[in-house]
């Protein structure tokens, strides 16, 4: 009975060992990814404001960003990486926090 009492306790308190979760091998770098979504972001600020006045029918052949091959990622990668933050709000909050000060960084450069 003792030796049960023993057992259930060191497996009471290894289950409770928080483990040090892997992060999948398609997940972007988080430095790597802070800079896809200032390039993301930067992107689509420039389409909504139509720096180049064209119609919105040409806006995909005038505005042909490529944050993607800019960055050597695959969409699927970028997606991948959104799936893996969004169960980690905290950790995403940190990241957009860190892309909208290097957004004002380069804003104050202008």
């Amino acid at each position: 009975m003792k030796q049960t009492i023993i057992f259930l306790t060191i497996l009471f308190f290894v289950s409770c060992k928080q483990s040090a979760e892997e992060i999948p091998k398609d997940v972007i770098d988080k430095e790597k990814f802070i800079e896809v979504l200032k390039d993301k972001a930067l992107a689509e600020a420039a389409l909504n404001v139509n720096v180049k006045n064209v119609p919105g029918e040409k806006f995909d052949s005038v505005y042909n960003f490529s944050v993607y091959k800019e960055n050597d990622i695959t969409k699927a990668q970028y997606d991948s990486t959104m799936k893996y933050y969004s169960t980690k709000p905290g950790e995403f909050k940190e990241l957009m926090e860190t892309v909208l000060e290097k957004l004002n960084v380069e804003k104050a450069k202008r």
